[in-house]
């Protein structure tokens, strides 16, 4: 099978480690010809000495997204997909504005669509709100008119997207973490050495607004109203993002910035941290939960129905934005170390039902395997 990989459109966020994962483990793969559409995303990670002679490489950097864009986009694959007249075409997140004439498998990952009853949509204003339902549309629209068949990372999820885009073409192929995460290496520490008592909590995530980063400061400042000051924040942000975004002037002890760091070097980065805490507001995955439960970390989370689905009994849940409520589960958590082993086992346990690295590049394969032939 001569199957392209599609990450042509892919710039940044948490989509491109699922990409970088299954393309390194296609390599388990030796009977199909592979030729990667690689974005700028990508191709800060990717290295073409890491693969054999059945992998071909083409480089693209779009820019950022917008309607006359894509037709850049459209156009410029559709002539590179008729000089290699794949079987398939497969990208793990879209949506990839790119109508191609081999079927195209197309990853969905957009849950502030699918999840209305998400907090963060509840909080917008009007004309937030008809921003976000036009860019659903938009969206949408490239989704249905692009796709064969779509990807999804739980049966939740499945669900949704059947009832959203009006298509029984859907799969549940879990998410997990990163390949890197097996015989991780020891990068130079990016931070300084830990003070006596200190707990640091990770936070590995670009700015995006339903990320819900900015309750970290507020959480800080009730942390320390109530005269605690061993509690430390690790983000991993660009610098204006951090500054301007995030602490917008402010100057709280205990929050750090490392900037972006690139996928291999994260579980040397959990390393230096304690436990993971993601106040994200609407989620299809993060494979944030299943990176932690790896490098044994407990996790501290929003009270949502997704992340309870993803982590099971593996952490601790507070009231989505309430920063009060998330205080309190961090110093129910640093004050006690029972509870601390109580979620890493638990957090061993729930790794068991994601497919592994291996487990879901073959499950895409075999879906790739299935729509070169007609078999949808």
């Amino acid at each position: 099978m001569k199957l392209v990989i599609n990450t042509a459109h892919q710039r940044f966020g948490g989509a491109i480690q699922v990409a970088l994962s299954f393309i390194y483990e296609c390599r388990k793969f030796p009977a199909h010809e592979y030729h990667i559409w690689v974005g700028p995303g990508i191709r800060k990670s990717l290295k073409e000495e890491d693969f054999p002679d059945n992998f071909h490489f083409e480089y693209f950097d779009f820019g950022s997204i917008s309607l006359r864009t894509t037709f850049q986009i459209n156009q410029t694959l559709q002539v590179t997909e008729k000089s290699i007249q794949p079987d398939v075409v497969i990208s793990t997140s879209g949506p990839t504005y790119f109508q191609s004439k081999a079927p195209q498998i197309i990853g969905y990952n957009l849950g502030l669509y699918i999840y209305p009853e998400s907090p963060y949509m509840k909080n917008r204003l009007p004309s937030q709100k008809m921003k976000n339902w036009l860019k659903k549309m938009v969206h949408f629209y490239f989704f249905r008119r692009d796709a064969a068949a779509y990807v999804v990372q739980t049966d939740d999820v499945n669900q949704r997207v059947r009832n959203a885009l009006n298509s029984e073409k859907v799969y549940t192929v879990t998410n997990t973490h990163n390949h890197f995460y097996h015989n991780w290496k020891t990068f130079p520490p990016k931070l300084a050495a830990k003070r006596k008592n200190v707990f640091r909590f990770i936070s590995i995530s670009s700015w995006y607004s339903h990320k819900n980063l900015d309750l970290i400061p507020k959480i800080q400042e009730v942390l320390q109203c109530q005269g605690i000051s061993n509690v430390e924040f690790v983000l991993t942000l660009e610098p204006w993002d951090f500054y301007q975004k995030l602490m917008r002037g402010r100057k709280i002890p205990g929050i750090h910035n490392v900037g972006p760091i690139p996928p291999e070097e994260c579980p040397s980065l959990y390393q230096e941290c304690d436990a993971l805490f993601l106040p994200t507001l609407a989620e299809c995955f993060s494979a944030s939960y299943p990176e932690a439960m790896k490098m044994g970390k407990p996790i501290i989370t929003t009270d949502l129905g997704f992340a309870r689905s993803i982590c099971g009994e593996a952490a601790l849940f507070y009231e989505a934005k309430n920063a009060k409520e998330a205080a309190r589960q961090i110093k129910r958590l640093i004050k006690d170390i029972g509870l601390q082993q109580k979620l890493i086992t638990k957090g061993n346990e729930q790794l068991k039902t994601f497919d592994t690295s291996k487990e879901r590049a073959s499950k895409y394969i075999e879906l790739c395997e299935k729509l070169a032939i007609g078999d949808q």
